[in-house]
């Protein structure tokens, strides 16, 4: 038997991870952890994947993030120690340091090549990094692996838990607009660069257009308060964390302040725009742009136009997306699959 350990620290991750577990050969047994992170704490129960929660989320503060990573070391080390014969993470700069530490292979899952901090920590001490097709095989050699460790499946992260039945699921208007809030504590996060800068104006301009029915999602419980309290009574704040491609499926048009929800809109057919002005997402410019999956606004007057634009004519734009995205998943694999034809031969 072949025992791999997965160290998942966000909920996307926690998505990926979860279909590692439940479409595992047979010959392989998974062991998931993960650290204590208000966001990925609630969206892992509702997941129903079986894990141990070992240290914690660092916050904003560099120095908090620094002594979280180190007691979060010491704490995989004698839970991780001679028990597995690979591990693989999705940037995990713990479990990579660990592994690598313990005479371990260890192995990357990511389409973040843009994540600077955690890519630096991570990569060099791997020994393959696997990663969707549109991202150019120099933006993970920069870290320190070679070309032929970066090993790319035609298909897209979201791909592994979307599929094809999630693909133009409707193309009726529902009267929904959803605003994904941004990453606040990330590293490559530049402050007053994200949607809540944006979202006073976005909502009444909506409003301006049409009756519709505003949810801002936000990802942690600080930033849930702050929308509460700003914009509780125009909009919907979801008390907990909530099931993103259901709310999608349900949405006519994803405003996305952070990548793996407008992904999910892109690959599902939904009308998106993507503004995420604080660093360049390599899967963004290489293919949803380009593909006209996703819209890009970079600026706040070119996000406040083009999501009024693509309002005023919502039923013919829900159409246009729907069949683009039909069209270019139709020749997508399966990365789970991918990975372990490759973790084991």
């Amino acid at each position: 038997m072949v025992q791999l350990w997965i160290d998942a620290l966000t909920p996307k991750q926690a998505l990926f991870a979860n279909a590692l577990v439940e479409r595992a050969p047979s010959k392989v047994k998974c062991t998931v952890t993960t650290r204590n992170y208000s966001e990925l704490n609630k969206f892992i129960s509702q997941l129903g994947l079986k894990y141990t929660r070992v240290g914690r989320h660092g916050g904003g503060d560099l120095a908090e993030k620094l002594r979280a990573s180190v007691e979060r070391e010491e704490l995989l080390i004698p839970l991780v120690k001679s028990s597995f014969d690979f591990s693989l993470s999705f940037l995990s700069p713990e479990a990579a340091r660990v592994a690598f530490g313990l005479g371990m292979k260890h192995y990357i899952c990511s389409d973040s090549p843009h994540a600077n901090a955690p890519s630096r920590l991570c990569v060099p001490l791997s020994k393959g990094v696997f990663t969707p097709f549109p991202i150019q095989k120099d933006r993970w050699t920069q870290y320190g692996v070679i070309s032929a460790q970066v090993q790319k499946y035609h298909a897209l992260d979201p791909w592994v838990w979307l599929g094809f039945s999630k693909v133009g699921a409707s193309r009726k208007v529902h009267g929904r607009v959803l605003i994904r809030l941004e990453e606040w504590f990330a590293s490559y996060f530049r402050k007053g660069m994200g949607v809540s800068d944006v979202v006073s104006k976005l909502v009444a301009g909506i409003r301006r257009i049409g009756d519709y029915e505003i949810t801002l999602v936000p990802r942690y419980d600080d930033q849930r308060q702050w929308a509460t309290k700003k914009f509780g009574k125009l909009c919907v704040v979801p008390k907990t964390t909530i099931d993103g491609v259901e709310a999608i499926a349900k949405t006519d048009l994803l405003v996305g302040g952070g990548a793996t929800m407008t992904q999910e809109a892109a690959l599902m057919g939904v009308p998106n725009i993507s503004y995420f002005p604080s660093a360049e997402l390599d899967v963004f410019s290489n293919y949803y742009f380009p593909k006209k999956l996703s819209v890009e606004a970079s600026t706040p007057t070119e996000l406040l136009d083009k999501t009024f634009s693509l309002l005023k004519n919502i039923e013919q734009t829900k159409s246009l997306f729907m069949t683009r995205a039909g069209e270019e998943t139709r020749t997508f694999e399966d990365p789970v699959k991918f990975v372990y034809d490759r973790l084991l031969n």
